[in-house]
């Protein structure tokens, strides 16, 4: 959420992007499309960090490793070569094999979403999976652990619809974002929207770890 206040309310769009640093990573048709759900990537490098710097753990010291290789694994596969890596790629041509085999269009973006959520979630899975160097909760059964695993899956498809739902339902809560910048109203919708999208993973991870 505090990262989606800070693209809104501090006036970052395409312009501001393509004069920086991130220029040659956060454009094309997956960022103009998709833009929203770089508050997905933010929340997983967050979530990796979260895990190797506030867990307890007797194998501290390798997480000076494991954790920026875990960070620049999920970076990769969101983000190179442009944003939204192999999971967007890979999402759209799911989807859009669907739709042109005669699926609806709105029936495509939710098989595209899933797909994206099974790709996002092994890699972020397994990132924070090599930095613990083990699993949480070492004692439940393996069919807890399945269990777990899909509801933090359902999670993130959760939020990616959310996240996505205002551009592709019409309503233009966003905005022009990225391309322009958001108006107070619209970056408070994003802030709002992300908190929603975000939350039930959130929970899941703070219950089960």
């Amino acid at each position: 959420m505090i990262a989606a206040a800070a693209l809104g309310f501090g006036g970052i769009s395409r312009f501001e992007i393509q004069a920086g640093p991130f220029a040659p990573i956060l454009h094309g048709f997956f960022f103009d499309t998709f833009a929203p759900l770089i508050i997905l990537v933010i929340y997983a490098v967050a979530r990796i960090i979260a895990v190797a710097l506030l867990e307890p753990s007797d194998l501290a010291l390798a997480r000076f490793v494991t954790a920026p290789l875990a960070v620049a694994a999920l970076l990769a596969a969101a983000l190179y070569p442009t944003f939204g890596g192999i999971i967007a790629r890979s999402a759209f041509f799911a989807g859009g094999m669907m739709f042109v085999e005669g699926v609806m269009l709105g029936a495509a973006w939710l098989v595209g979403i899933a797909f994206a959520a099974i790709i996002f979630g092994f890699v972020l899975g397994a990132g924070v999976i090599l930095v613990r160097l083990g699993f949480a909760e070492p004692g439940r059964t393996r069919r807890a652990r399945l269990a777990t695993g899909l509801m933090r899956y359902a999670a993130l498809v959760f939020a990616g619809l959310i996240l996505l739902l205002p551009g592709q339902s019409g309503i233009s809560f966003y905005g022009e974002w990225p391309v322009w910048p958001m108006e107070p109203g619209e970056a408070a919708a994003l802030a709002g929207f992300s908190l929603i999208a975000l939350a039930p993973h959130a929970l899941i991870v703070r219950r089960h770890g």
